[in-house]
């Protein structure tokens, strides 16, 4: 199949396809991302290509190196493990904050997101679950009133973006995830803060360790 790119609008389209590649592994850490190439393999011009770069630096997939230009992020495992310890502790403290305020639409919401999580495919829909599992943690998080603790986490999620997909594609990935969410949403429901914080604190560490696992398994 040819990776030409013939639908628009075309910055949107490969920024989509770069980002893809590097979740599903195609475009590995260390990678160059070399303009030219990419211009001639997507049949596109220099513009929505290096628009797309940048939105990728935001993101933290891709750095910029003196004399080596746009690379695919690199992040040592030790630096994975620290940020998923971090994770666990102030994901847990917002989730029990954010237990008082979360009101019937927001519940409604949160299941509906984890049934339509659960209906998706991580092999052909990572992206689509990345949104909605985005979207699930940003409700509980932002209802903790607390926009400094808020922030602090989604820079937390964007230094991994990549890892946290590499865990969905893990062999039981997405189906942990899935049952670990109906919990949270459970316990959120029932108004039990302390279970709350002791599930979000366990949904970090075990993707850690799956994470880490499949990791070393790969190298």
């Amino acid at each position: 199949m040819s990776d030409v790119i013939q639908h628009k609008p075309l910055n949107q389209v490969v920024f989509e396809k770069l980002l893809r590649e590097i979740l599903h592994g195609k475009l590995k850490p260390g990678t160059a991302l070399k303009q030219e190439e990419i211009t001639k393999r997507l049949g596109v011009s220099r513009t929505p290509v290096r628009e797309s770069i940048h939105r990728l630096e935001a993101e933290g997939l891709v750095t910029f190196i003196p004399r080596r230009g746009a690379v695919v992020s690199t992040i040592p495992l030790k630096k994975v493990q620290e940020i998923y310890d971090i994770r666990g502790r102030l994901e847990g403290f917002a989730a029990e904050l954010a237990v008082d305020h979360l009101d019937a639409q927001n519940l409604d919401r949160l299941a509906t997101l984890v049934r339509e999580m659960e209906k998706l495919d991580a092999e052909t829909q990572l992206e689509a679950i990345l949104e909605k599992n985005k979207e699930f943690h940003d409700i509980i998080y932002s209802a903790a009133d607390n926009a400094t603790l808020v922030e602090m986490i989604r820079q937390l999620w964007r230094d991994i973006h990549r890892e946290r997909s590499q865990y969905l594609l893990t062999a039981h990935g997405h189906r942990h995830s899935t049952e670990e969410h109906y919990s949270i949403l459970k316990a959120i429901e029932a108004k039990d803060k302390t279970r709350v914080h002791e599930l979000i604190v366990q949904h970090c560490e075990r993707s850690k360790i799956a994470l880490l696992d499949h990791t070393r398994t790969e190298e």
